[in-house]
């Protein structure tokens, strides 16, 4: 059980992006003389488990403030991330969102996948205290900047480099594309949504900016000299891409084989994340189920955003729906 706390700033409503995460996930909710479940038993039953709080969070500032947070799983299968299946996850990102309320806290963010299902409409949510946050505001600001950093890194000049921004149309994906149309060659965008890519890359256009759009990835892939992933798709074939080729991969799910630059001769690093020097702490301790980072203290940007919001006693919904 998780322990009471007298002030809860701030919330996390998020979910496991794999079966090897879920597995280590709920075999560490159990008790330690239970026998451990295999992922044939636990997908039998994870789909039916109700969204919960799992365990509180302390975070550290480096100026020695202390804030106190919650994670609450929803329980989302993660096989099942796509459109058929919108109402479903729906619905239990809403119950987790009043399993929140219920706890008050001051600041509730959405993380990974439950963003993207709810594209920042917070009108189905309860309205009774907790301001609610995507967090895409720090995601998309830790990826363009890591970006920026991870080319000068490689010696790739910007200026002279077509970008390709895989899922463009979304809020994190349009704040990438706002903030490099200035800034390369030329921008290579592609979307499921037919119609929200041709308005999207129509207004770049007027603007006079270089522009070309697709929503077929094999169309703008081997044009691309840096890649921006931040797709709701696993499981991408990159095979077509430039040898050299600067890959962010912030997808959560994670859009590409951290292996693939084992294959083809590529720099792929995972963007949208940021580090808290002082650290966090779970109670009960889940650190060897989630976050198994080489780095201490790395975390989402999305969930960063609710920590900075909540130190900064800033409670408002500062990221949300961009359309």
């Amino acid at each position: 059980m998780v322990s009471a706390t007298s002030c809860i700033n701030f919330a996390v409503i998020g979910h496991q992006d794999n079966w090897q995460n879920v597995e280590r996930f709920v075999n560490g909710l159990r008790a330690p003389l239970q026998e451990k479940l295999s992922v044939e038993k636990i997908k039998n039953i994870f789909p039916f488990i109700p969204p919960r709080v799992i365990f509180n969070v302390k975070v550290r500032s480096a100026t020695g403030d202390e804030i106190t947070g919650i994670y609450i799983d929803t329980f989302i299968d993660p096989d099942k991330l796509d459109a058929r299946y919108s109402k479903a996850n729906i619905r239990k990102v809403i119950q987790a969102a009043c399993c929140a309320e219920k706890k008050h806290p001051a600041i509730t963010t959405l993380g990974g996948f439950t963003s993207i299902v709810q594209e920042g409409n917070f009108d189905s949510f309860p309205r009774n205290g907790t301001k609610f946050t995507t967090g895409n505001t720090l995601t998309a600001a830790y990826i363009v900047k890591g970006v920026e950093a991870a080319a000068l890194h490689c010696n790739i000049h910007l200026g002279n480099s077509k970008l390709f921004v895989l899922g463009a149309t979304g809020d994190i994906g349009m704040a990438c594309t706002n903030y490099f149309k200035n800034k390369v060659k030329q921008l290579l965008l592609c979307a499921r949504n037919p119609h929200r890519l041709q308005e999207l890359a129509q207004r770049l256009l007027k603007e006079d900016v270089n522009t070309r759009y697709d929503v077929s990835v094999d169309e703008l892939l081997p044009e691309a000299d840096v890649i921006i992933c931040v797709a709701s798709s696993m499981g991408l074939n990159f095979t077509g891409c430039k040898r050299n080729v600067l890959i962010c991969d912030a997808g959560y799910p994670k859009n590409l084989d951290s292996q693939m630059n084992d294959d083809l001769d590529v720099y792929l690093f995972h963007g949208g994340m940021g580090q808290v020097t002082k650290g966090f702490s779970f109670n009960p301790d889940y650190s060897n189920s989630i976050y198994l980072y080489p780095a201490p203290g790395i975390a989402h940007g999305c969930i960063l955003e609710a920590m900075v919001l909540a130190f900064e006693n800033k409670i408002e919904s500062y990221s949300r729906k961009l359309r």
